[in-house]
C-alpha cells in the first residue's frame, strides 16, 4: 500500500510536472510568436526603409548632376561666356548708360539755364532798342 501511494503520488507531481512543462511550452510558444512577428515586423519596415533610402540616392545623384550642369554654366560656360562674366558686362554696360543719362540730363539743365541767361540779358536790350526806336 505505501508503494501504491508513493506511485500514485508520483502521478501526482509528475502530472503537476507534466502540467507545469505545458504551460512553460506554451509561454515559450508564445514568445516565439511574438518575437517572430516583432522581427518580421522589423524586417518589413527596414526593408520599406531601403526602398526610402535607395529613392533618395537617387535623387541625390540626379540633383549632384543638376548642380555640375549649372557650375558649369554659370562658372565655366557651356560654349559661351560664363553667366558670371556676362553679367559684370551687364553691370558696366548699366553704369556706363547711367553715367550717361545723368550727363545728357545735366547738359539738359545747362542748356536751359543758359537759354535763361540769354533771355534774361537780351530782353533788357531788345527792350531799349525798341523804345530807343520809339522815341
Amino acid at each position: 500500500m505505501y508503494f501504491e501511494n508513493l506511485r500514485s503520488i508520483e502521478k501526482e507531481i509528475g502530472g503537476m510536472t507534466l502540467t507545469k512543462k505545458t504551460e512553460a511550452e506554451r509561454l515559450v510558444e508564445e514568445f516565439s510568436e511574438d518575437l517572430a512577428y516583432i522581427l518580421q515586423t522589423f524586417i518589413d519596415e527596414t526593408q520599406d526603409a531601403k526602398v526610402v533610402i535607395s529613392r533618395i540616392e537617387t535623387e541625390i545623384i540626379r540633383l549632384k548632376e543638376d548642380i555640375n550642369g549649372l557650375n558649369k554654366l554659370i562658372r565655366d560656360g557651356n560654349g559661351q561666356p560664363p553667366m558670371i562674366t556676362r553679367i559684370a558686362v551687364l553691370e558696366e554696360k548699366i553704369a556706363e548708360i547711367k553715367e550717361k543719362i545723368e550727363s545728357v540730363e545735366s547738359e539738359g539743365k545747362e542748356e536751359r539755364r543758359m537759354r535763361w541767361e540769354f533771355l534774361l540779358a537780351a530782353i533788357p536790350g531788345l527792350l531799349a532798342l525798341l523804345t530807343g526806336g520809339m522815341i
